[in-house]
């Protein structure tokens, strides 16, 4: 034979409470990093960094649509890609190496006869090639300007 079941009101729990409680509790398990959090604070403060992040959040349409127009500009396009140009061309540079030229540097300094045996190797043609490419590039950039 069946069994009745007890009607019980469902009642969620509150999830409020949980949160209440854990707030509660915080300042016992947290103290010393919740005083740092008010010392940052304080200082945000103090150097009116508040201020401004409540400035800028209140003109949030207004800073975006500088920002876009700023980054969409073609001036900051091409500072971007000459960026990453430079980035690649440093990375490929063996610190060592440069560490090893600029050490040489301190000692006594190459005769004539060393400097010029230096500046016939490959790797400094092609440095001085592509030196005077990017003379060709600067002043081509000047003649637009004037």
């Amino acid at each position: 034979m069946a069994v009745a079941v007890d009607f019980r009101v469902y009642q969620p729990v509150d999830p409020r409470e949980d949160l209440v409680r854990k707030v509660h509790e915080a300042p016992e398990k947290h103290a010393e990093a919740i005083l740092a959090a008010y010392e940052v604070l304080e200082k945000l403060h103090e150097k009116d960094v508040l201020n401004l992040m409540n400035g800028l959040l209140g003109a949030k349409d207004t800073v975006v649509d500088h920002v876009a127009d700023l980054v969409s500009s073609k001036e900051m396009v091409n500072l971007l890609r000459l960026s990453l140009l430079a980035g690649n061309l440093l990375k490929e540079i063996n610190p060592d190496d440069l560490h090893g030229v600029l050490k040489e540097a301190e000692g006594e300094p190459p005769s004539l006869f060393q400097i010029a045996r230096r500046m016939t190797s490959k790797n400094a043609r092609r440095a001085m090639g592509a030196a005077g490419g990017l003379l060709n590039v600067f002043g081509a950039a000047l003649g637009k300007k004037s």
